[in-house]
């Protein structure tokens, strides 16, 4: 799902969002099949969403992410692939690039609050939203909340829920019956495992407070029952399922080439 944004470091940002608020597809079937899901949100920036076995492929729209090209999620190794296509390179994002990620920017966070601490009160208030830093040492209260509201989506009817960070609503995620839409258990494994990943990283980043932490938590969305047809962030976009297929589909769009060079995260 697209997610409007034009910081520096949207190309991971994008790819947090976008697969966070696509949510957790629970599913009744179990035979193996390969999974597309096209999303559009209300002003046409389309995405998609690929599944093969344990590889979760996700475009990135180059409007936003500043980035030609694709990430790739292996279940089996827990890693984050970024594939840029316009560079001919990728960029594997593990579990410990990302936490090392994740600390240097709990520090950077740390030092430029020091600096700021001599700042008039009302300066260092509007730098810490243009640099969308949140509340230091923030404890991320993250649920959900039925709102008992039923409403069609394309040919599928969905349930409401609010996501709450704090008590707080962010956004309204509308979920559909578990089985509805005839995904295999293996697609459900594949993507509960990349959503866990995913929503651990951006839970760790609003709790340290960092750039693009509002933004980060109005996106955040927990494991929901269900397959979420349409989110909508609090004051933000909606985005919604446009349309899914369990064609097969090729194993080339699931690899990097041979011919792409790896390159540093920074």
């Amino acid at each position: 799902m697209p997610h409007h944004c034009q910081r520096p470091t949207s190309r991971i940002r994008h790819a947090l969002l976008g697969l966070a608020s696509c949510g957790l597809l629970a599913v009744g079937s179990s035979a193996q099949a390969d999974a597309m899901l096209h999303y559009v949100d209300d002003e046409g920036l389309e995405s998609q969403i690929l599944v093969r076995g344990e590889i979760v492929r996700m475009e990135l729209n180059e409007a936003i992410s500043g980035t030609s090209g694709y990430m790739l999620f292996d279940a089996t190794t827990d890693t984050l692939t970024v594939v840029d296509d316009s560079e001919q390179t990728f960029t594997p994002l593990t579990r410990e690039v990302m936490d090392e990620q994740m600390r240097a920017m709990t520090d950077m966070v740390s030092d430029l609050r020091r600096q700021m601490e001599q700042l008039p009160p009302e300066v260092r208030q509007q730098l810490e939203e243009q640099l969308g830093i949140g509340e230091e040492g923030f404890d991320a209260d993250i649920s959900t909340r039925a709102t008992g509201e039923q409403r069609e989506v394309g040919d599928f009817v969905c349930d409401e829920h609010e996501v709450l960070i704090g008590g707080e609503p962010q956004s309204i995620v509308c979920v559909a019956e578990t089985d509805s839409l005839g995904l295999s258990e293996a697609d459900f494994q594949t993507l509960g495992a990349l959503m866990d990943r995913l929503y651990e990283l951006s839970l760790s980043a609003l709790e340290a407070g960092g750039p693009m932490a509002s933004q980060m938590g109005a996106s955040l969305l927990p494991r929901v029952d269900g397959i979420p047809l349409e989110v909508s962030e609090r004051d933000g976009v909606t985005t919604r399922l446009a349309g899914l297929s369990t064609d097969e589909l090729s194993s080339d769009l699931f690899r990097v080439p041979d011919s792409y060079a790896e390159k540093d995260l920074f």
